[in-house]
């Protein structure tokens, strides 16, 4: 099974984004995801092209190529103002030549129907700047594969699809990731790698492979349905910069060798 694979910057959180890059690159990943750090997001939709073009080149001065970034309509804002924002976060992230937002949706049963119109009213600019929107199980209104399957029909659009996140159906739900996949599976566009022990709220910090998620059976299930697109590392274990870097090698090595055999 062929797949692209990179990592996530989150298991740097209390680190830096250079240490995050050097620690990527250094795991023998090729391509990288941009999320936030103890210390706020790598850019913002106030970034100006100057900022984005000094990220762009930090990223690459470590021969990686950037990938994807967590992104969501500010829910606290009108939705006027939360499409505006939205809409600007989209163009700096069309600067940084990415080609994926991963969303959260939203845990706020209120916002639900909010959250559906601010991202409905992006999905045609998104589109227009070669960025597609991919919302994962993050709990709430993306729950099950049923929820995300509810919005993709919902949305019924080229440029929505679905990141699938086997470690947070087992938090969020204390359902089994291997049963709820092929509800979804044709949508899938792309996949974060996240284990998980304990059950529903318990451990995602820890490297793929440790816990409860059947990862030979995940990438089965979607080789079945002839799915070939990215797959982002999110979650490894340790605590120390040397501990990180050598669990996402780990990592990398356990994500090769299932993808391989699936």
């Amino acid at each position: 099974m062929e797949i692209e694979l990179g990592c996530w910057t989150r298991p740097w959180w209390d680190f830096t984004l250079q240490e995050a890059l050097r620690g990527i690159a250094a795991a023998g990943f090729p391509i990288v995801g941009l999320a936030p750090f103890d210390d706020g997001p790598v850019f913002s939709a106030d970034s100006t092209e100057e900022e984005i073009a000094r990220l762009k080149a930090a990223v690459e001065s470590r021969g990686l190529l950037p990938q994807v970034v967590f992104g969501n309509p500010d829910l606290s804002r009108e939705l006027e103002e939360a499409v505006r924002l939205f809409q600007h976060e989209i163009d700096r992230v069309q600067w940084l030549g990415l080609p994926y937002i991963v969303l959260l949706g939203t845990a706020d049963e209120d916002q639900y129907e909010k959250w559906h119109s601010a991202v409905e009213r992006c999905l045609d600019f998104a589109g227009e700047r070669g960025v597609m929107l991919l919302l994962k199980p993050h709990g709430g209104l993306s729950a099950l594969a049923g929820d995300l399957l509810r919005a993709v029909e919902r949305f019924d659009h080229p440029n929505f699809g679905v990141c699938y996140d086997p470690g947070n159906i087992y938090y969020y739900t204390g359902e089994k990731a291997e049963q709820d996949l092929p509800t979804v599976v044709e949508h899938v566009r792309a996949m974060c790698i996240k284990d998980e022990l304990g059950g529903k709220h318990g451990e995602v910090m820890i490297t793929p492979g440790v816990g409860l998620v059947d990862f030979e059976r995940i990438f089965s299930i979607l080789a079945e349905a002839g799915f070939a697109g990215p797959c982002w590392v999110e979650c490894v274990g340790g605590t120390t910069l040397e501990e990180i870097n050598a669990e996402a090698k780990k990592a990398r090595e356990f994500v090769v060798r299932v993808a391989a055999a699936a």
